[in-house]
C-alpha cells in the first residue's frame, strides 16, 4: 500500500527591509506586500488537497501580515486606494474563516475532553462529530471557492491594486530611516499608552485591540530588523511576541465562549450533548476570568518595565 503524495509546505524567504536600497519607502513597501501576496498562490493547492491544515493557516497568516504592514504604512499611500485594497484582501480570505476556526477547535479536542468528567465524554463526542461534519462542508465550499473563476479574478485584481498603490507625493522626498522611525515610534507610543490604561476593569474588547496593535508593531520590527539598533523604541520583538501570545490565547478563549454559546442556541437545551457543552462552557469561562486577571498583571508589569 503506497501513501499518496503530499505537498510540502512552501518555504518563504524571510523578507526584511533592504537596508541599502535607494528607493522611496512607499515603493519598497509596495514591492514587499506584492511579493508576499503573490506567494500565497503557493498555499492554494495544499489547501485544496487538504492534507495539512497548516497550508490554510499560513495562507491566512500571510494575508493578515500584508494587511498589517499596509495599515502600519497607511500614511505613505493615497488613503482611498489603500482602504479599497485592504478591504479587497479581507474579503478574499473571509470565506476561509469558518474552516480555520473549526480546524482549531478540532485540534484542541483532547484538551476539551480533559476539561469535563468522563461521564460527559459521549455527549462531547457528538459535539465533535458535528464539528467534523461542519468542517467538511466548509472545506468543500473553500475548495470550490479557490478553484472558481471569481476567486481567480479577485486575486488578479488585488495584484493589480497592489501594483498601482500610489505613494503620497510629499512622502517620496522624506529619508526612509527617518520615516521608519516616525512610523514605528508612533505605534510604539500608542501601545505603551494603551498598556498604561489597563486595569482590573478593562473590557475584553480593549485587550483585543491591544493585541492587534502589538501584532502590527511586531510585524514592522521583524521587517525592519536590520535597522533595529538604530531605532529608539521602548518595545522589543521578544517582548511583543510574548505579549501577543498571551493576548492571543486570551482572545481565543473569548472566541471559544462566543462559539459555544452560539452553538447551544441552535440545539435543544436538554440531552447529553447540551449538558457536556454547558459544562465545557462553564469551565472555559472560569479559566477565562482567571487568565484575564493574570494577563492584566503581566501587561501592567510589562508596562512598568518598558517605562524604566
Amino acid at each position: 500500500m503506497h501513501k499518496r503524495d503530499t505537498f510540502q509546505l512552501p518555504r518563504k524567504t524571510s523578507g526584511v527591509y533592504p537596508i541599502n536600497s535607494t528607493l522611496p519607502l512607499a515603493k519598497i513597501i509596495r514591492s514587499h506586500v506584492l511579493q508576499n501576496f503573490s506567494f500565497c498562490e503557493n498555499y492554494q493547492q495544499g489547501i485544496i488537497k487538504d492534507d495539512d491544515p497548516e497550508f490554510l493557516h499560513q495562507y491566512r497568516v500571510t494575508m493578515r501580515r500584508i494587511r498589517a504592514i499596509l495599515s502600519l504604512h497607511q500614511s505613505l499611500f493615497i488613503p482611498d486606494q489603500l482602504k479599497e485594497t485592504n478591504l479587497a484582501i479581507k474579503n478574499l480570505m473571509q470565506p476561509t474563516n469558518l474552516q480555520r476556526d473549526l480546524d482549531v477547535y478540532l485540534m484542541q479536542m483532547e484538551h476539551y475532553f480533559n476539561l469535563v468528567e468522563h461521564k460527559h465524554h459521549q455527549g462531547l463526542a457528538r459535539f465533535f462529530d458535528d464539528l467534523q461534519h461542519q468542517r467538511q462542508k466548509a472545506y468543500k465550499k473553500n475548495k470550490q471557492w479557490l478553484k472558481s473563476e471569481e476567486y481567480k479574478l479577485q486575486y488578479k485584481h488585488i495584484k493589480t491594486q497592489l501594483k498601482q498603490l500610489s505613494p503620497r507625493e510629499e512622502e517620496l522626498s522624506t529619508p526612509s530611516k527617518e520615516m521608519i522611525n516616525t512610523l514605528l515610534m508612533k505605534l510604539n507610543n500608542h501601545i505603551t499608552t494603551s498598556m498604561n490604561a489597563i486595569d482590573s476593569q478593562t473590557p475584553d474588547a480593549k485587550l483585543h485591540r491591544l493585541r492587534i496593535k502589538c501584532k502590527k508593531l511586531r510585524y514592522g520590527l521583524e521587517y525592519y530588523r536590520p535597522l533595529i539598533e538604530q531605532l529608539s523604541l521602548s518595545l522589543k520583538i521578544k517582548t511583543l511576541k510574548l505579549l501577543q501570545a498571551k493576548l492571543g490565547d486570551f482572545n481565543d478563549s473569548s472566541v471559544q465562549i462566543d462559539f459555544l454559546n452560539h452553538y447551544l442556541q441552535q440545539y435543544k437545551k436538554t440531552g447529553r450533548r447540551a449538558k457536556a457543552i454547558g459544562l465545557l462552557l462553564q469551565k472555559i469561562q472560569q479559566d477565562h476570568l482567571e487568565n484575564k486577571q493574570q494577563l492584566i498583571i503581566e501587561v501592567v508589569q510589562c508596562s512598568q518595565n518598558t517605562a524604566n
